[in-house]
């Protein structure tokens, strides 16, 4: 009688356990799906803001282009990662945990390497595109931070959350339509900049 109450008392520590572990997968699953159609509307909107000031005569045609890579980019590496997510949300495994890692990894090489290459002339557009960059790689870090890390057990997987703050869809609209597309007090930004809102 002794063996069975701690063959239950075993069980339903198991089963406390896999509950918690599966209602944390399902929250980290959950905030990166919330986030990452904000995040993609960002990335386009450097884009509409490029156009925006190219009419307006305020870029060159290599500041334009660079800046455009870095919106393409963007967008690209964070439709992936939205892909991947869903992936994962329907079916769980290490492998696609992986794709996550490495896509995730991709997009903190890649977009600093596109903004340091894009050497923008105007300083305060050159600010903005920083601190646009700066939100996506800030918001994709928190996701990677709430990922499950995996260690391979005898009896199986344990997953843990590492504590991280949650990041909003609107908390993510309010930083860039005041970091990225606010008053700039210069005249022939401002208007352009209102351009690049997300609503």
């Amino acid at each position: 009688m002794h063996c069975n109450s701690r063959s239950k008392a075993a069980l339903a520590i198991v089963l406390s356990a896999s509950l918690l572990a599966t209602g944390c997968s399902a929250q980290w699953i959950s905030v990166a799906l919330a986030d990452l159609p904000v995040l993609v509307q960002m990335s386009l909107n450097i884009g509409t803001l490029v156009t925006t000031l190219q009419s307006g005569q305020q870029l060159t045609s290599a500041e334009a282009a660079a800046i455009q890579n870095i919106s393409a980019e963007a967008s690209k590496d964070l439709n992936l990662l939205q892909v991947l997510y869903n992936e994962y949300k329907a079916n769980p495994s290490n492998a696609v945990l992986q794709k996550i890692q490495n896509a995730i990894g991709d997009i903190n090489q890649n977009l600093p390497t596109l903004l340091q290459a894009a050497h923008i002339g105007n300083a305060v557009l050159s600010a903005r595109i920083g601190a646009a960059v700066n939100l996506i790689l800030t918001t994709v870090a928190s996701f990677a931070s709430l990922m499950p890390q995996t260690a391979t057990k005898p009896m199986g997987q344990k997953i843990a959350l590492k504590k991280a703050a949650l990041p909003h869809p609107e908390d993510l609209k309010t930083a860039w339509n005041h970091q990225v597309c606010g008053p700039s007090a210069h005249g022939a930004f401002d208007s352009a900049l209102s351009v690049c809102m997300v609503k």
